[in-house]
Order: C-alpha cells, then structure tokens, then sequence
C-alpha cells in the first residue's frame, strides 16, 4: 500500500539556524583564505597603482637600511622594499623587525605572513615583543618564545619596551631583566632592547650595559647616545616613504659595517 505523503512543514526557526551556519562557514572560509585575498590585493595595488615614492630623509653615511612592520602594515610588497633619499639616490631595504607578540597572549596577526614573507625574499628579519611593564614578564617571555621560532641567518631577538605603565624604575629594571633572562636561555643569544632615547637614559641605561640597543629617535641628521650603551640599530623616521609599501612606514639603519652585520646574525 502506498504511504501518502507528508504535508508536515519544516518549523520556521530551522531556516534560520541554517542561515546562521551557512554565515559561520562564510566567515570561517573568508578568515582561512584571508591570507591568499591579501597577497592578491597587495599584487593589484601595487603593480597598478603604487609607481613612485617621494622623497625621504635618511641620514647619510649609512649603507645598510631597514623597517620594522606589524599588522598595521599589512600589505608589504617585499620585492620591493626601496626609497628615495634627498640625494636622490637608491635606498634598498636589508633587513626587517617584525613585531610578532605584545604582552601576555597577543599574537600580532600579521607575524606569521610577515615572517615566511621576509625570508622568502631574502630580507634579513628580525622579531620583537612589545613589553608590558606592569605584566608579568616571565609569561610575556613564554608568549613570545611561543610564537617566534629563530633559525640560521636571522636578528637576535628584540624587546620593546618605551611604557612605565605606572612602575617605577626598579620594577621596570627587574621585570626587564626577567623577561630578557628566559629570551637568553632560549635562543643562546644576547637580546636587542628597542626604545626611545628619553626612555633609555631614564630608566635603561644605568642598568643594561651589556645589552645591545635599537634606538628610536626621528628628524636628525646625527644622533649622540648615552656613552655607556651598545647601540646597534637608528629608528630614525617614522614617516619613510617606500615603493613596496602603502602609507608611512618606520625606516632604520644599521650603524655598523656589512662584516658588523652579518657577525650579528644568529649562527
């Protein structure tokens, strides 16, 4: 015998149910494949559009330049990573610091992609973690070991620490020292302490002699640091104009000599 069939509808709240996943499988698709959307935006921008820099003021007398990128920056074309200084001359980007973790848990969401990036078109990076005085630095140095994965050819590891964040010196001192401490166990090398120069003589100087220093200090022609400090890496504008980037970006140099350079790099 024949069933006959249903006439039972579907209730109205599972349309809508099935709307609600159909939107979550959207999104997660779109969050999966966002990398590959950048990379073809970032290829349309700037073939077609991004010909031509104006010219930047970078301090003379030194060969080897750099950036320091983060999600802000979050399409960087690397193959072409190059300035034009007052002189009218060339400036080609060597090397690159690329922030990869912030505090206790923050992962910068565009480490990973800056990262393979950098290397794969061999632009000398570097990783840094901007440090959070009043967190606790042990799990800030766990967070950051956790994400940052050195190898062969690479920049020591970078702190960047410029806030007090309402600590005073001797806690920053030994928050400081901790944080660098487990860095060092870690990847058996000395790490880069990045900050501004009003930063260092306060707060730093005094105590971290036998570390190396990045420095951020914009719009000179020369800079003179605190005598008692290693000082490696010049933040010197935070307004470089680059073909290989949209925007404003940090641009740095390297003080040394390109045999000083490349005995920085990890072994």
């Amino acid at each position: 015998m024949a069933k006959k069939k249903s006439n039972a509808k579907r209730p109205v709240w599972s349309k809508y149910v099935f709307g609600f996943v159909v939107v979550v499988v959207f999104i997660a698709l779109a969050y999966e494949n966002k990398k590959y959307m950048r990379k073809a935006y970032r290829y349309f921008s700037y073939k077609y559009i991004k010909t031509k820099v104006r010219v930047t003021d970078f301090p003379l007398g030194y060969d080897i330049h750099g950036i320091d990128v983060s999600h802000y920056q979050n399409n960087v074309d690397w193959k072409q990573l190059k300035a034009v200084n007052q002189l009218g001359d060339t400036i080609q980007c060597q090397f690159a610091f690329i922030k990869a973790t912030e505090g206790l848990l923050i992962e910068d969401e565009m480490f990973d992609e800056h990262w393979d990036d950098a290397k794969a078109h061999h632009v000398t990076r570097g990783a840094y973690h901007y440090f959070l005085p009043d967190r606790n630095a042990k799990v800030q140095a766990a967070n950051f070991i956790s994400s940052v994965k050195l190898s062969a050819g690479d920049l020591p590891p970078v702190v960047d620490v410029e806030e007090t964040r309402g600590k005073s010196k001797a806690q920053i001192v030994k928050s400081l020292n901790d944080f660098l401490s487990m860095l060092e166990s870690k990847y058996k090398v000395k790490p880069i302490i990045y900050s501004n120069l009003n930063f260092i003589e306060d707060y730093l100087a005094d105590d971290f002699k036998q570390y190396p220093f990045w420095i951020a200090h914009y719009y000179h022609q020369e800079i003179t640091p605190v005598d008692s400090i290693n000082f490696l890496f010049w933040q010197h504008s935070d307004k470089a104009d680059l073909l290989g980037i949209n925007g404003n970006t940090d641009a740095n140099i390297f003080t040394g000599s390109q045999k000083d350079f490349e005995k920085l790099l990890l072994k």
